[in-house]
């Protein structure tokens, strides 16, 4: 039989609750109480205590000797053993003093959201390069789930707290939103800015939401939210955030749900810019994808497509290990080479990085005298190319729709 755990977990953010072994304790008092707050403190500092100045400082007794406040103090104390035991606490000592100082329990754990959070930062900020930084990001912002015991807003020693969460809260969530506005990953973004505006709706996280929406061209959602921050800001706050307006393209206005402006939208994406010249560049998947669709097309036109794959050969072994130490002169050559290879090939055919040192190119028809005269004059127009960066550049053309015989040379 598995041994039940001997601790208590505590929620102070967000709202407060108490467990042990997964039983919810239910304070029934107010926690604006003396004796209450003496418990809040004391869970707060588990195993470490609180020193009794300190208890004493926190409580805010009003001003009198101080034999008159730490009687108070041992009042109060004694009140909390008692209501504790009301509250159906386990068996055991509890609100015990030792050395000037006070602690919750010497027999149970006190585990606490806030005691976690406080160990996962002090990771963050000695282990600044570790691997697990993210994800010790996204653990401080999942523990963190609102104010710091919102009840006791009007308690100096909660608002000192709070605004210490509050700060380390927004501290790793603009850290977090930074890698991955690298990644480009403003979906991921967007659910965590929302969910910032859930719980602290006036920290102007909705200007995130906006960025991200804008990003991904959800520009009518992101004029939805501007509109209406600005009027809960102005009501509440008697400010105005948002003083510009979210700037929308053409057929993303509140028209853009009609039919015909909805196509006029398409069919302006679709189509390329004026003065496009040469072969159609595309990504390798997109190819993949181009020559799948055009090879069910030529079944039934019975036109033959080509497959033309261009290898850049830097010579000797030697050669190209003092290349690939420097990657940046690589990809300069394969941008002439590409740019080359634009115009040799036609308008109509397609073409698309493979690998470092190779490209490939759909090719929808050759000219007359077919694959040979075709490789003799791409050979002829790399000439000047190979000659200036000291390199040779290999051919090979299969025919991609028939049962297949390579042409090569």
């Amino acid at each position: 039989m598995e041994e039940q755990t001997t601790e208590f977990y505590v929620r102070f953010l967000g709202g407060f609750f108490l467990e042990f072994q997964g039983r919810r304790i239910k304070i029934t008092k107010n926690l604006k109480q003396k004796s209450i707050q003496i418990l809040l403190i004391l869970l707060k500092a588990g195993s470490e205590g609180v020193s009794r100045s300190q208890l004493i400082e926190m409580l805010e007794w009003e001003e009198g000797q101080w034999e008159r406040k730490l009687n108070n103090l041992r009042c109060q104390t004694c009140k909390l053993r008692r209501l504790l035991s009301e509250f159906g606490f386990p068996k055991g000592k509890y609100i015990l003093a030792s050395k000037g100082r006070y602690y919750f329990s010497l027999d149970y754990q006190v585990k606490t959201d806030t005691g976690k959070i406080d160990k996962i930062y002090k990771k963050l900020r000695s282990q600044p390069d570790s691997d697990s930084r993210e994800d010790w990001l996204r653990e401080i912002i999942c523990l963190y789930q609102g104010e710091f015991l919102p009840a006791l807003m009007a308690e100096e020693w909660a608002v000192v707290e709070n605004a210490h969460y509050h700060t380390v809260f927004t501290w790793c969530l603009n850290e977090l939103c930074q890698i991955l506005r690298e990644r480009e990953d403003y979906k991921g973004i967007l659910q965590l800015s929302t969910r910032a505006c859930q719980i602290h709706p006036y920290d102007q996280w909705q200007a995130v939401q906006i960025e991200c929406l804008v990003a991904q061209h959800q520009y009518q959602d992101a004029a939805e939210i501007s509109e209406k921050t600005n009027k809960v800001f102005a009501k509440e706050l008697g400010v105005v955030p948002f003083q510009r307006e979210i700037e929308v393209p053409p057929g993303f206005d509140k028209g853009a749900k009609q039919e015909r402006e909805v196509m006029a939208q398409i069919m302006e994406g679709l189509s390329e810019k004026e003065g496009h010249q040469g072969a159609y560049q595309c990504s390798y998947p997109h190819f993949i994808d181009i020559c799948r669709f055009l090879m069910r097309v030529s079944q039934r036109e019975e036109k033959k497509l080509f497959l033309l794959l261009c290898t850049i050969d830097s010579g000797s072994e030697k050669k190209e290990t003092e290349q690939s130490e420097n990657s940046k002169m690589q990809n300069k050559q394969a941008e002439q080479f590409s740019s080359i290879l634009a115009g040799l090939i036609r308008n109509q055919d397609v073409y698309a990085r493979y690998s470092k040192n190779q490209f490939l190119a759909l090719l929808t028809d050759t000219a007359k005298g077919g694959c040979r005269t075709l490789l003799k004059r791409l050979h002829q127009g790399l000439k000047e190319f190979e000659e200036s960066e000291g390199l040779t550049v290999e051919l090979e053309i299969q025919i991609l729709n028939t049962r297949s015989r390579k042409e090569a040379m």
